[in-house]
């Protein structure tokens, strides 16, 4: 059943006129009433989700955390402990070519060590994304 209509009468400028004209002969039939209807139902639509905008957030913030926190948690684990892992490894590579070197050459060995630690900050600080290559 259709909805009874009432008369409103509105001004526009002439060039939205000619542009609203376009379009209901477009997608309308020619029929501007019709695509003054749509669009004051747009908008009217879009204008009553703008308060439950919020609320929404929410709701979606909660599920990504409730959904994504156990993987992130994961994923921080694996992290921490790969970190865990190499810092232990510089530290018995370091241990074991101090009692390896002789003991006039150590002043080197450790600049050695401390030049790879920058470089291996500045490897992981960086932003290259192609570490295949």
């Amino acid at each position: 059943m259709k909805e009874p209509l009432e008369f409103l009468g509105i001004k526009i400028p002439k060039e939205k006129k000619k542009q609203l004209e376009k379009y209901a002969n477009k997608y309308h039939n020619g029929n501007i009433s019709m695509a003054i209807r749509e669009f004051i139902d747009k908008g009217l639509s879009v204008n009553s989700y703008k308060d439950e905008i919020t609320f929404i957030r929410e709701m979606i913030n909660e599920e990504l955390e409730a959904t994504l926190n156990p993987y992130m948690n994961r994923l921080l684990s694996i992290s921490s402990k790969g970190a865990i892992m190499s810092a232990s490894s510089h530290y018995a590579l370091a241990e074991v070519l101090n009692k390896l070197v002789a003991p006039e050459d150590r002043r080197i060995l450790e600049e050695v060590l401390t030049e790879n630690k920058k470089k291996g900050y500045v490897y992981i600080t960086s932003k290259d994304y192609k570490l295949d290559e």
